[in-house]
């Protein structure tokens, strides 16, 4: 017989002399997590998750009756556990939507798979809530009073009528939206086919800051004080042009602007520490400056204004929001401090409707920051948009007013009763939005105004402040 010699690779004797030692090693000692297939605090986990996967340090027992896993409300979960090398997996069915869980692994039941009596010396526990699903009704009562202990005198006035007539009263004002920035076309082109003029009129700050395109804004004050002086709402938002001025955009896909880099740190009491020497930072502070001015002079004319900053950001198209969540509300934060002696805005937060509820709640600045919520919706049928207002009261936990703040079709006024949606306003964007009967067009406008809908519909006429 022919002798085969054979060698063996001092590489491989080390390896596998290294995984022997790792593997004596970690069966002489205590176990303890490394990780959990899922992060505490997970928002909008698919119901049918049917698995969870924990990590350890060293191959492991578990104690089945130790480890729970339980909705808020007490109710324990049923799993199988099955254990491998140095993991085990808990194995479930699917769970309930819209409820909040949490798994429980105490100090001391995890043994060691070759000696039991070495057991995990510290306990671990994930919060999770499942994805959302939107009641079937909701009662709203809207804070009292505004988020602003200083509020000016008018501005308590409108949010009041807001609240009380509009919102509670059974009641929805009309809107329309500035084309272009500080124009009045719009509500011109509404009165010339109905007779009337919507309650309230939306300016756009959109010009006001950028590296082009940038307007004066001479028109503001006049056109917003014939308008208020006429009874009118007055309502203003700012499609932020890049802070940078490296562009003149504000679409994620043509500006790079980083907002994170203006937040150093965010804290326990959810406020934020700004980088303040970054150049973001900088480039934010004086673009606001910018816009405290052009505020400035409606809040010394006595105007007080629905103010609407950052909408749409969760939806992350524009770059205020591109940068998550906490760097959003740092910069919600930063407006309200820099414009906290400016006590003619009722600030306005924007919430993006979906399946993805907790997200959504992440996103919202807090009931002590937002007077108002709003929804922009943007369909070519009338409808209630009953869920969508549900959500947003959701969001809010009921504490907030809820209007349509940028909509294609206006909303049917009968089916919002039918359907207990309030909106205490809506707004059609411009162009053809309001004017073509794709959306809205003449009749519609028409049934609003003067119409069967006109008994729950407020124009400028009839607003009462």
């Amino acid at each position: 017989m022919k002798k085969i010699m054979t060698s063996i690779c001092p590489a491989l004797l080390l390896l596998a002399c290294s995984q022997n030692e790792e593997t004596v090693a970690s069966q002489a000692a205590a176990p303890e997590i490394s990780s959990i297939s899922i992060q505490d605090g997970s928002v909008d986990v698919d119901p049918a998750l049917g698995t969870i996967s924990v990590y350890t340090t060293a191959p492991v027992t578990p104690d089945n009756e130790a480890i729970t896993l339980a909705s808020e409300d007490g109710t324990r979960i049923e799993f199988r556990i099955t254990p491998a090398n140095k993991n085990f997996r808990l194995t479930f069915g699917e769970l309930d939507r819209n409820t909040l869980y949490t798994l429980t692994i105490p100090a001391g039941s995890l043994h060691n798979a070759y000696d039991p009596a070495l057991i995990n010396a510290t306990a671990a526990s994930v919060r999770f809530t499942t994805l959302y699903t939107t009641p079937e009704s909701v009662t709203v009562n809207p804070d009292e009073a505004l988020t602003d202990p200083d509020a000016s005198e008018a501005a308590r006035r409108l949010y009041d009528y807001i609240r009380n007539d509009l919102f509670l009263g059974g009641k929805i004002a009309t809107g329309t939206m500035a084309h272009y920035t500080t124009q009045m076309t719009e509500a011109e082109w509404v009165c010339e086919k109905t007779g009337r003029y919507p309650a309230l009129h939306c300016f756009d700050l959109m010009n006001l800051t950028g590296k082009e395109y940038l307007e004066d804004y001479a028109d503001l004050l006049p056109n917003a004080r014939a308008w208020h002086e006429a009874g009118g709402i007055v309502a203003a938002m700012w499609h932020w042009r890049d802070p940078s001025k490296s562009g003149n955009d504000f679409y994620v896909e043509n500006c790079s602007f980083d907002l994170a880099k203006i937040v150093a740190a965010a804290n326990p009491d959810g406020t934020y520490t700004y980088a303040t020497d970054s150049e973001e930072y900088l480039s934010v502070m004086e673009d606001i400056a910018a816009a405290k001015a052009e505020l400035k002079k409606l809040a010394d004319a006595g105007i007080p204004v629905l103010w609407r900053p950052l909408h749409e950001a969760r939806g992350k198209w524009f770059w205020w929001g591109n940068a998550g969540a906490d760097a959003c509300k740092a910069l919600w934060q930063l407006l309200r401090r820099e414009m906290g002696d400016l006590h003619n805005l009722i600030w306005v937060w924007t919430v993006q409707v979906d399946d993805r509820f907790g997200e959504a709640q992440q996103w919202y600045p807090g009931d002590d920051r937002v007077d108002i919520v709003g929804v922009d919706i943007y369909e070519e049928v009338h409808d209630s948009f009953a869920e969508e207002f549900r959500f947003a009261a959701e969001v809010s936990a009921s504490r907030k007013v809820i209007a349509l703040t940028e909509c294609g079709a206006m909303p049917d006024v009968d089916k919002m009763q039918n359907d207990g949606a309030a909106w205490a306003y809506c707004m059609p964007w411009y162009g053809e939005h309001t004017q073509s009967i794709q959306y809205n067009g003449i009749k519609y406008w028409q049934r609003m105004m003067t119409g069967d809908f006109a008994d729950r519909v407020i124009d400028r006429s009839e607003v009462a402040l």
